[in-house]
């Protein structure tokens, strides 16, 4: 979970910067009336936790409903994983003035689109196989969210609870990292780790 929620502050800074300096002109404005407001405030905060939502690019925002009441943030809709989630409130909390979050928002995966992957004749059961297919989408969101394992360069299978990571990494340290991360996500059992890693081409 450290991992995890170093990785969610890297991408939230990152947002953060977007929302205060692409976003909107009311970034820059003289915001002091707001404080002396209570529902001008709300509204203030509320347009700034949409902002900043709005720009991270693992988020829909759309799907994403935000309520504000005495500084309280009160997030609702729906989300495609318990990492999008997380990282919803994480953006809401750093909001300045935001004293506190609930969140409500409702991890709701795209089932039809798994079943439609599904092959029949496969060996595993429906369940096995939707179980495998959300261990795959945690790893890959893990390598995604990490500073240092680029998720695109790896190719994650995985065949009940056993995951397989093929592709190339940058350097032995991250090849060991990416195993980590991997063994280190629910309903894991065993990973096998047949990762390459990148020639130097300096010499």
């Amino acid at each position: 979970m450290n991992t995890l929620n170093s990785s969610i502050k890297k991408v939230l800074k990152t947002s953060l910067y977007v929302a205060a300096f692409g976003m909107s002109a009311m970034a820059f404005a003289d915001n002091s009336h707001y404080d002396t407001d209570d529902k001008l405030k709300d509204a203030w905060i509320d347009g700034k936790v949409e902002s900043a939502l709005l720009v991270n690019r693992h988020l829909n925002n759309f799907t994403i409903d935000t309520d504000v009441k005495a500084n309280k943030v009160y997030l609702t809709g729906t989300v495609k994983s318990d990492v999008d989630k997380e990282l919803a409130t994480e953006i809401a909390k750093s909001i300045k003035g935001v004293v506190d979050v609930e969140n409500k928002l409702v991890v709701k995966e795209d089932v039809e689109m798994k079943k439609s992957a599904y092959k029949e004749g496969d060996e595993r059961s429906w369940g096995t196989w939707y179980d495998d297919a959300t261990i795959t989408a945690a790893v890959k969101s893990k390598f995604l969210w990490s500073g240092e394992v680029d998720g695109l360069d790896i190719n994650v299978d995985t065949m009940n609870g056993e995951v397989s990571l093929k592709g190339e990494a940058d350097s032995a340290a991250n090849k060991d990292l990416a195993e980590k991360l991997a063994q280190n996500t629910d309903g894991v059992r065993k990973v096998h780790n047949h990762l390459t890693v990148e020639a130097d081409d300096e010499g």
